[in-house]
Parts: structure tokens; sequence; C-alpha cells
């Protein structure tokens, strides 16, 4: 059975847009989907890269290309005024989860961002990832254990969000990158 990690941050439109197909995709072909929080700010600071929306041109160009992904998936999406939002706090919460809670708990909190318009405030993230998880933030073996993603990540080649993996060794970057997911899984 081949395995997918899926990197992400829920302050990427992108990783949104990846999340709404990246669980079907896995299960069409027989994977096992790990869902593995890292922080992207992280990752550019490593890696010397920038956020998109930092470029005029690119961040015109930006918006328009996330309101094609999202009509083309079917899925809502409305670009949040905030953007981009500091999720350092909502990362954490989602570390601080068990494997099985992660994925309900990311949906919520890119759905509370991409869709309805929120800011990751405590309340939002209690509500996503429960009371527990918000109180785990300041943990430090939690705040390393992030730490500790985002590095594995960049060490292995990931320099933006999202970033995937087929059997730890393929990795692929972007929601247009999912095709090509696809197929690495059906032949893995």
């Amino acid at each position: 059975m081949p395995t997918l990690e899926f990197f992400f941050d829920v302050a990427s439109p992108y990783s949104y847009l990846a999340s709404s197909r990246v669980e079907a995709i896995a299960g069409d072909c027989g994977a096992t989907l790990q869902w593995r929080p890292f922080l992207l700010g992280g990752v550019f600071k490593l890696t010397g890269n920038a956020p998109p929306a930092t470029l005029v041109p690119r961040a015109r160009y930006l918006f328009t290309d996330l309101q094609r992904w999202a009509a083309f998936y079917g899925v809502p999406f409305a670009m949040n005024p905030s953007f981009p939002p500091n999720s350092l706090q909502a990362m954490r919460a989602l570390t601080a989860l068990p494997p099985e809670q992660l994925p309900a708990a990311a949906h919520a909190l890119f759905h509370a961002y991409w869709v309805h318009g929120r800011q990751f405030d405590p309340e939002v993230i209690a509500a996503a990832a429960g009371e527990e998880a918000l109180a785990r933030t300041s943990d430090p073996a939690v705040k390393q254990a992030l730490i500790a993603a985002t590095q594995e990540a960049v060490d292995r080649g990931a320099f933006g969000a999202p970033t995937f993996f087929v059997d730890h060794d393929q990795m692929f970057f972007g929601n247009d990158r999912l095709p090509f997911v696809e197929q690495a899984l059906r032949t893995a």
C-alpha cells in the first residue's frame, strides 16, 4: 500500500484547495494518507523563498487563479481580507492532535478562514481542534514538533505548500500537481 504525505499550512490557499481532493485521491489509489502540518512561514525562511502574494504581478494572478481552481473543484472559496494570516497557533494546535483527529480539525480551520472569512483566533482554533489542543499550543514539545516537521519537509526538498511525498521520496509541489501525485500512487 503506497503512502501519501500531505504537508500543509492552513494559511495556504492552495493547501485548502488540495485538502478538498487529497483524501479522495488517496482512497481511490488505496494509499495511506498522512496529514503533515508544517509552518509555511518557516519553510519560506529556511529556503529563502517568498510568498507569491508579495510580488504584485503574481498577487494579481494568484487571486484569479484561486477562484478558477475553487470553481473547477466545486468548492466554496472567499479571499480573506486579512490574507496572509498568522497561522502559528493554529498549526501548533493541529500538531498537538492525534493523527486520526487531524483531518477534521484541518478541514474546519481551512473552512473557517477560506470560506467564512474568520481569523485563526483562539475561539476558532478551539472550535476546530478542541480546547485541549489549543491549550497545548504553548507546550514546548508541540512547538518543537512543528519546528521539526517544518525542517524535515525542507530537508526533503519542500519550498512551499502544499507539498506531497509519495512513498517518502517522490516529491510533488502544488495543488496543480495532484494528477501527478495520483499517477505516482497508482504506479507505486
